[in-house]
């Protein structure tokens, strides 16, 4: 479709005549058995014509999959990401937790933002999160947001976003929950969390402790992590919120199983915080957060790098009119760090990326069935110059139960420190910002309390992605002209069938010659049975269509495995037993070449509710 035909079908939908209709446009329901909350509303309303998928942080904790980032898979199809089996991540070893969405992403994973109460999280030098320190421990929900936002969420927002919210007890008490399992492999799990609402206050701990030999040789890996948060509400007009968090990752990298590896040991620590102060008024809301982060990564290779994350950002909300809703802020981030080489002594020299944004959003509903959203960002980097950002969006209630939507954005990525500076394996000083356009409409279906259904139809222009040709040293980094992925996403969801409850959802996607790591079809499916104290879901994922380089070279087979998690709760002695079963068919899989997925393997334990 060229450029002039989607300017001319976005401006026709967007100015689609609606009817005046007595009947309001239809409220989210909630959750389902299955967990996932369709795409729509959200609590805190940003962009209600993105295709949003609001996933609750029970359904993540309660997961048969290892990672919260395999979790947020299992329950949005449309996210691809590679893993290598029974535990831990590590430092992008193998590739492995590399986030893919609408053919953008990957590892690192810099064109997918993960975000977190307002805070983005990436290293300083790499620019990607470390995904074994995303944890479900204090997670209210995990928004999933695919094509892209960076209006709202500036760069790396790309490929699409991942947004955390963090919980808090809702009534006044004390709460602790423990999670303790054993497994497969000597995989162990501790996870001790507790929250206490008392008067103006709010507090919210957890600590996780994640160990693994691995299901190969050299493969383990340990990780320790805790939160730590506390807000108080100052009157009835705000509240102030302190947040931190700490980690320390280490394991090994086994290497491919043509060449294994048992020395190629990793360790990283990683802490940050943030501090938010947050106002309530009639018409007028707003917020202001300071954050900062710093970690400290070595690898077997002598690389030792110190990176740190700093920014802060304003916020204001005006509902002048019941029909509109204004938004308006300004962000500024600084990453920066410092390199060198343990073996060699050698110091890389890198200079720091500053960025300014302020950015706008207006949401008006001219008509009750009928919502216009406009936004724009202006990033002001004293290395790129000025970048304009934009985007326009539209929902219509055509009939009782239905949503269509239709959006246009544009988002950037500025190249990293790593990609401009560090020979890791390769730089170049010289690089362009990613730029991408995505396009795409929607319509979502309710019929009863029984089903639901929904299908999005997508676009991505991208230009001067950065991309890597070639092996070290020989190997170069460089953007590319223009590339286009196409392709749709969609979910049927069955509810309150008696005890039984089904849900299948996938994405379809062509990605034309950069193929690497990009699925062209993914579904997920999951059948669950509930009676009484007893639970179970039998979940099903295929994979297909994916290669290891570009250009459909060096293709995996197709990735079929069927996961059983079954749950006994035993509410007399506040007690959960779970028991899960992955790769029922005891197949062999792999999302990466070389680093197969473990065979049948279990994992089981119990959770205690005080």
């Amino acid at each position: 479709m060229r450029a002039r035909e989607r300017h001319a079908l976005l401006l026709a939908l967007l100015l689609v005549p609606s009817r005046a209709a007595a009947e309001p446009a239809p409220r989210e329901p909630a959750p389902d058995g299955l967990g996932t909350v369709v795409r729509g509303k959200r609590n805190r309303p940003k962009d209600e014509s993105a295709a949003q998928t609001t996933i609750p942080g029970a359904v993540l904790r309660a997961s048969p999959r290892p990672s919260l980032l395999e979790a947020v898979a299992r329950e949005a199809p449309w996210v691809q990401v590679s893993s290598r089996g029974a535990g831990l991540h590590g430092i992008a070893e193998g590739s492995s937790g590399a986030i893919r969405m609408r053919g953008l992403g990957g590892s690192p994973n810099t064109q997918v933002l993960v975000v977190q109460d307002g805070v983005p999280d990436y290293q300083g030098i790499f620019g990607h999160p470390l995904p074994d320190t995303c944890l479900p421990d204090l997670l209210e929900s995990v928004e999933v947001i695919p094509g892209g936002d960076s209006v709202l969420y500036g760069t790396n927002a790309l490929g699409g976003v991942l947004e955390l919210r963090s919980r808090w007890r809702r009534e006044p008490g004390v709460e602790a929950h423990l999670k303790a399992g054993y497994g497969s492999f000597a995989t162990s799990l501790l996870q001790p969390t507790a929250l206490a609402r008392v008067g103006r206050w709010d507090v919210a701990a957890s600590f996780h402790d994640q160990r693994s030999d691995g299901h190969r040789r050299g493969a383990g890996g340990v990780l320790d992590a805790g939160q730590l948060g506390a807000r108080v509400t100052l009157g009835s007009w705000g509240r102030l919120t302190v947040r931190g968090r700490l980690a320390h990752l280490s394991g090994w990298d086994p290497g491919p199983v043509t060449h294994p590896a048992l020395d190629h040991a990793f360790d990283a620590l990683r802490g940050g915080g943030a501090v938010t102060l947050e106002h309530f008024h009639d018409r007028l809301s707003g917020r202001v957060i300071l954050h900062a982060s710093v970690g400290r990564h070595e690898l077997y290779d002598g690389f030792r790098g110190v990176d740190v994350s700093d920014g802060a950002s304003v916020e204001e909300r005006f509902r002048p009119h019941r029909t509109l809703e204004l938004l308006g802020g300004l962000a500024f981030d600084h990453l920066d760090g410092s390199v060198r080489n343990r073996i060699s002594g050698a110091i890389q020299t890198v200079s720091p990326l500053v960025t300014v944004a302020p950015y706008q959003q207006a949401s008006w509903r001219p008509l009750r069935r009928w919502l216009l959203i406009a936004g724009a960002r202006q990033v002001l980097s004293p290395t790129y110059g000025a970048v304009l950002l934009y985007k326009v969006g539209s929902t219509f209630a055509p009939w009782r139960g239905a949503q269509l939507r239709v959006r246009y954005a544009t988002s950037f990525r500025q190249p990293t420190i790593r990609e401009r500076y560090l020979p890791y394996p390769v730089a170049n000083p010289d690089l362009r910002p990613e730029r991408a356009a995505s396009l795409e409409g929607g319509l979502r279906q309710r019929a009863g309390r029984h089903l639901e259904g929904e299908l999005t139809l997508f676009r991505t222009d991208a230009r001067d992605l950065i991309k890597t040709f070639g092996v070290w040293p020989a190997a170069e980094v460089i953007n590319i002209d223009r590339v286009s992925f196409w392709g749709l996403e969609g979910a049927v969801r069955l509810r309150a069938l008696g005890p039984f409850a089904v849900r299948l959802g996938g994405t379809a996607l062509r990605v034309g010659r950069y193929t690497k790591q990009n699925p062209s079809a993914r579904l997920e499916g999951e059948l669950a049975f509930e009676r009484g104290p007893l639970h179970a879901s039998l979940g099903v994922t295929w994979v297909s269509g994916l290669y290891m380089n570009n250009y459909g070279r060096d293709p995996l087979g197709d990735l079929f495995q069927l996961d059983l998690e079954t749950r006994a709760r035993l509410p007399r002695f506040h007690v959960d037993l779970f028991l899960v079963l992955r790769n029922l068919t005891n197949r062999e899989n792999a999302f990466l070449a070389g680093y197969p997925l473990p065979r049948l393997h279990a994992f089981g334990g119990l959770e205690v509710h005080l």
